[in-house]
């Protein structure tokens, strides 16, 4: 399990990280801004509940297949309602979400969320 875990870590940050780049070049470029609030907590925040939920799905998947389902299930909800607990304060700290800080959560959030679903997916349907 740690080796099929550590291999979706890779994969998701080999994508993170150039998206990650592109993300603040385009901040830079377009918004003038070198830094956008609460990027970095976004990105790590996303990467690390992706992690958790695959390998949650995956450990469950070896048992019985609808507990990995529920697992997923609950696991990506659970994502958003952290996201309001935690992150949505921050963004929301001067009264305004800008569409930058917008951004910084909603695109490493689809992404990681799309790399899971196809990596999920991949896998689940290898075992049939």
């Amino acid at each position: 399990m740690l080796r099929v875990s550590l291999k979706f870590f890779f994969t998701l940050s080999l994508f993170l990280l150039p998206l990650f780049s592109f993300h603040i070049l385009i901040i830079y470029y377009f918004f003038d801004l070198f830094w956008s609030e609460n990027i970095i907590i976004s990105y790590i925040f996303n990467l690390i509940l992706a992690q958790v939920i695959y390998s949650g799905t995956y450990f469950f998947s070896k048992s019985i297949s609808l507990s990995s389902i529920l697992f997923y299930c609950i696991g990506t909800v659970l994502k958003f309602i952290l996201f309001l607990l935690f992150l949505y304060p921050k963004f929301t700290f001067d009264g305004i979400i800008s569409k930058t800080e917008l951004s910084a959560f909603f695109i490493p959030y689809f992404t990681c969320l799309l790399i899971e679903t196809y990596e999920l997916s991949k896998f689940l349907n290898s075992k049939e």
